[in-house]
């Protein structure tokens, strides 16, 4: 089993967490939440970082 980015968020109806192999999946549904107007939105990286969306950029890097 190899490590996983994982993404979190609330809404409404409450939370979701979810996985993805890599970065650049886990970006991409990070921001597809905050698009669906998920609050609270954070990406946990396989090392045990925790971003919140002013620091997803630093995935990118």
């Amino acid at each position: 089993m190899h490590p996983q980015y994982l993404i979190s968020g609330r809404n409404q109806s409450g939370y979701v967490n979810l996985r993805r192999d890599t970065a650049a999946a886990a970006l991409k549904k990070a921001r597809e939440l905050l698009q669906e107007d998920h609050l609270d939105v954070r990406i946990s990286t396989p090392r045990g970082r925790v971003l919140s969306p002013e620091e997803f950029d630093q995935l990118e890097a």
